[in-house]
């Protein structure tokens, strides 16, 4: 395990689901971390405060800033996650493809095009397409 106890992370994406925090607590026997949740997007923000338990290989250090989209104010209620469509379900992991590769600096007009242009590419291989909205009904389904 190469996390350390006080560390940023997160997990997931904002496009979809999103929680970042600090590391509070190190299992190396169980691979697990404990994170305070301090930011998160608007469907997970009734978990700012927590402390929520992930597989150490589930998060990813944070570099950098906060990507847009979420929020550091607790939600009192629970905000039920949105119903896509296959076509929403696409866009939003073809923006998390281009995000995970280029961050969120691109241009807009440039963003969208490449995001429009993985959309495609996904759309286009019924194999990865299935891959990809059974991740997505699952993510979506998940309850944290």
């Amino acid at each position: 395990m190469i996390l350390h106890k006080g560390e940023r992370v997160y997990w997931g994406a904002p496009e979809v689901m999103y929680l970042e925090g600090t590391i509070t607590a190190l299992d190396e026997e169980q691979q697990r971390v404990t994170v305070l949740v301090e930011r998160a997007t608007p469907y997970s923000a009734h978990l700012i405060g927590s402390q929520v338990p992930f597989a150490a290989d589930g998060i990813k250090p944070l570099l950098g800033d906060s990507p847009p989209g979420v929020t550091s104010e607790r939600s009192t209620q629970r905000i039920p996650m949105p119903v896509l469509s296959e076509d929403e379900k696409l866009k939003r992991a073809a923006a998390v493809a281009v995000h995970e590769r280029y961050g969120y600096a691109l241009p807009p007009a440039q963003e969208q095009l490449l995001i429009e242009q993985v959309r495609q590419v996904i759309a286009a291989d019924a194999q990865m397409r299935a891959t990809i909205l059974a991740s997505m009904d699952e993510i979506l389904r998940r309850e944290l």
